[in-house]
């Protein structure tokens, strides 16, 4: 649907290099918004791609009205996201990423949610495995490498949560008002994670709610390349490095004694088999020693990390 007037909620897309992967959650974007039959715009901002966006952006563009493309060449999802906020039209702002579908009911859920909870400024809907990769196999995988796929599930309740992830968020515009925008030093084309994360953290601060939308469920593309050892270490390098940036460690030691402990668990979980717990004590021994790495060459900034997607 489209009228003259402000649309009732607006949607943020950052993509980079995933002409693959774009076209599928228009498609399922397009149904939910003809299954919610809500006045929205669609804000997709290309962040610097290199493949085919442009192409795949030239035809959804022309195919319908309240399509806004944005062109942002310097990579980083949260530079994209900034550029994006103050073209947004709607009281009410979404984001998703580009490696995900949205369910038939999705922008409708959105809309009611916030509707029917004043009380809540901002909210985060379910993150899951696409039905048709929810094989035995691929959940093992999954739960082997925790973090590495933005999962989000917390029952069937609203409730408050302290965290958002980009694939499946929304604020009202009030919220952007209050806190500003996000830290362009964090996310994917900068440290690599935690921009939503910090995000989360300043809504909270400034005394505003965050609830949870069980009904807004979002799935998430299965990349089998973040199911591996090196991807694991490399999610837990990014993760300390967003951390020193937001605070640096004041004691270095302290980040070597918590070093040395969990390489210390991580072997003794290792050789009573137990692979999770060993698992967790690795992730905690690859960020504290990254840590160290940062203070050590006296970094106040992360060189610029630049994968593929934004997501």
């Amino acid at each position: 649907m489209s009228s003259g007037s402000d649309p009732a909620l607006s949607i943020l897309i950052p993509t980079r290099n995933r002409a693959d992967l774009l076209p599928r959650l228009l498609r399922t974007l397009d149904v939910a918004q003809a299954e919610a039959q809500v006045d929205l715009e669609i804000v997709v901002i290309d962040n610097g791609s290199t493949d085919g966006t442009a192409a795949v952006l030239d035809r959804w563009t022309a195919a319908a009205p309240g399509r806004v493309r944005l062109y942002v060449e310097q990579p980083g999802r949260a530079r994209a996201l900034n550029r994006a906020l103050p073209v947004a039209r709607a009281p009410l702002l979404a984001f998703t990423d580009d490696d995900v579908e949205v369910t038939p009911r999705w922008v409708r859920s959105l809309v009611a949610f916030f509707a029917d909870h004043p009380e809540y400024d901002a909210a985060m809907g379910r993150v899951r495995v696409p039905p048709d990769a929810a094989d035995p196999a691929t959940l093992a995988r999954v739960a082997q490498y925790p973090g590495t796929l933005p999962l989000f599930d917390a029952g069937d309740v609203v409730r408050d949560v302290p965290y958002m992830w980009g694939c499946n968020m929304a604020v009202r515009r009030r919220v952007v008002e209050t806190v500003g925008p996000y830290d362009e030093r964090l996310g994917v084309g900068a440290s690599g994670l935690y921009e939503d994360a910090e995000y989360s953290e300043r809504i909270r601060r400034a005394g505003m709610r965050i609830g949870y939308m069980p009904d807004a469920v979002v799935y998430h593309s299965v990349d089998p390349t973040r199911l591996t050892p090196q991807w694991f270490r490399e999610f837990n390098v990014r993760l300390a490095r967003s951390h020193y940036i937001i605070e640096p460690p004041q004691h270095w030691r302290r980040n070597l004694l918590r070093a040395i402990d969990a390489a210390v668990s991580c072997a003794w979980w290792g050789m009573l088999g137990q692979r999770q717990r060993s698992l967790k004590a690795w992730a905690r021994m690859i960020q504290h020693r990254e840590m160290l790495r940062l203070r050590w060459n006296g970094r106040n900034m992360p060189g610029q990390v630049r994968p593929r997607g934004v997501g």
